[in-house]
């Protein structure tokens, strides 16, 4: 296994970080890097002979970083003798199913609970750095509301707690409303239309579903400030809010900016090299 030669498409410092640690295990890596807005081209591709030697690749988190994905796997399937597992992160829908009927395996590493737990960490710390960059007051006592309450809004919660700020939860099942007043935290319920901003100062969305619009919108004070961590299409009118003169952010791929290197070790252990 240690001979094995592994492919990595780099879209951030994640994949850079995970080429050099797989050096230095021993492995032989070729790099491909589409940083500084690369894209994956038919012309790029066929010119990577020796990518397509590769017994694995690893791929972007996410996967549409590369651009035209389904280029990718039409490329990565024509190498099927060759390649047989592929590792990467936040797949599209069924984009998996040709390289599996190529017999190739394909591993979306953000489906596992332990990557997405521990990426939350990496995740709420980039948040947090975000929203202090837009906001003119500090996080400590500063009200902040955080809308979503699964793996990262939980953990972004937490953190802001520990900053000394006044944290509100904003959530839709009875049961994440009950764990996030069971650890203190203030709460409104979405389900009942409870949720208002107009004292907050500043907003981190973590629901991937339009909660924000016009209406919550117009209740924010000028000077809050706002960052949508959700997946596409996000969870707030972040057009609107500009036109409002409030300061906001959309910040997907936290972890690939804020802590490349942890992040590279964490989608590692996920792989079995």
């Amino acid at each position: 296994m240690g001979r094995e030669m592994i492919g990595v498409i780099a879209s951030d410092m994640r994949q850079i970080y995970m080429s050099k640690m797989l050096k230095a295990r021993g492995y032989e890596v070729y790099l491909l890097d589409l940083r500084e807005g690369k894209c994956v081209s038919r012309e790029l591709l066929e010119k990577e002979n020796e990518l397509w030697k590769s017994d694995a690749l690893i791929l972007p988190v996410p996967l549409k970083k590369v651009g035209d994905t389904d280029l990718l796997s039409e490329e990565i399937v024509k190498h099927g003798g060759t390649i047989t597992r592929v590792y990467g992160g936040s797949f599209p829908r069924d984009w998996e199913k040709s390289l599996e009927k190529a017999g190739i395996l394909a591993v979306d590493l953000m489906e596992s609970p332990e990557v997405a737990r521990k990426n939350a960490i990496a995740t709420a710390e980039g948040a947090i750095a975000e929203l202090t960059k837009l906001m003119p007051v500090n996080v400590e006592g500063a009200r902040i509301v955080v809308t979503g309450f699964g793996t990262c809004g939980k953990v972004i919660a937490e953190k802001l707690y520990c900053l000394g700020a006044m944290v509100t939860v904003a959530a839709r099942s009875e049961q994440a409303l009950t764990l996030a007043g069971f650890f203190g935290f203030d709460v409104m319920d979405l389900s009942a239309g409870e949720l208002t901003l107009s004292r907050a100062d500043g907003v981190i969305n973590t629901v991937p579903a339009r909660i924000i619009g016009e209406k919550e919108i117009d209740e924010m004070r000028r000077d809050a400030a706002l960052i949508d961590i959700a997946s596409a299409p996000g969870g707030c009118d972040l057009e609107y809010c500009k036109e409002k003169g409030i300061s906001c952010k959309l910040a997907p791929g936290l972890p690939g900016i804020y802590s490349p290197k942890t992040s590279a070790q964490i989608l590692l252990q996920a792989m079995p090299f």
